[in-house]
């Protein structure tokens, strides 16, 4: 995506969250930001969405699924990581990111999900600043400048369809059952800039039932959270941090726990 030209709307009087432990052992209170016309994307239960817009023109931008992580400063461990897509200006767009606490800074690293027909094929590796308003709002400046408000109704919003490959800004994976007992594939979208192996975007179909979720970790180990809503699958399911393993195996992952797969390049 593009950056804007312009910040010259940035409120001066926004009170930032101050970057202690303390504040980063917590999760955001959430706060309602109302969406007119609301209607049919949401990326609840398991993660927050929110609707985004720029911060020079207040244009509409798309939607982030969020997932808020308790970490410290210096630690490779995520402090949020998204899945995000929409348009900007007509071109779509489609992103896995995380944001890592450096120094008293929550510095951001993304890349573009490419060649399912997306526009956009950016990468952003360190040059988004994150500014954690309130569980409510979240702003992103740097390479982009956008404004995240959290909503918890349906946006007016129609997802891009779901996507076959990541691009070449990540290590892409297919997926197969670990022991050969269930029918089905996917895609795995593991997001190198950062931390490499924290943060991935997955989808595919189990015995011809789809899903998409958003994969992270803690310090607890990892996780991952399904994104309900059409078209990403009606399989609705949350594995809390430490329920899947992921061992390093020769062209790839065994994913074991929770899960029984098999990531292989």
């Amino acid at each position: 995506m593009l950056k804007l030209a312009q910040k010259s709307l940035f409120i001066s009087t926004v009170v930032t969250l101050s970057l202690t432990n303390t504040v980063f052992a917590q999760v955001p209170t959430q706060r309602k930001f109302t969406v007119a016309q609301a209607s049919n994307f949401t990326c609840a239960p398991h993660l927050r969405t929110y609707v985004v817009k720029s911060l020079s023109t207040g244009e509409f931008g798309g939607v982030r699924c969020v997932k808020f992580i308790s970490t410290k400063p210096g630690s490779n461990i995520p402090r949020l990581a998204w899945y995000g897509e929409g348009r900007w200006g007509g071109n779509t767009y489609r992103h896995v990111g995380h944001g890592l606490i450096r120094g008293s800074k929550i510095v951001g690293y993304a890349s573009d999900i490419n060649g399912n027909g997306e526009d956009a094929n950016g990468n952003f590796p360190g040059n988004l600043n994150i500014k954690i308003i309130s569980g409510h709002k979240i702003q992103v400046t740097g390479a982009w400048d956008e404004e995240w408000n959290y909503t918890d109704t349906a946006v007016n919003y129609t997802p891009l369809s779901r996507p076959t490959k990541c691009g070449g800004y990540f290590d892409e994976y297919r997926v197969s059952d670990l022991v050969g007992s269930r029918n089905g594939r996917g895609l795995r979208c593991v997001l190198r800039v950062g931390a490499r192996n924290m943060t991935w975007f997955g989808n595919g179909e189990w015995e011809g039932t789809t899903y998409s979720h958003l994969g992270t970790r803690s310090t607890g180990g990892y996780g991952a959270a399904d994104i309900c809503a059409a078209p990403f699958g009606p399989t609705c399911n949350n594995f809390s941090f430490g329920s899947l393993k992921l061992t390093t195996v020769s062209g790839g992952f065994n994913v074991t726990g929770a899960w029984s797969e098999k990531w292989r390049k």
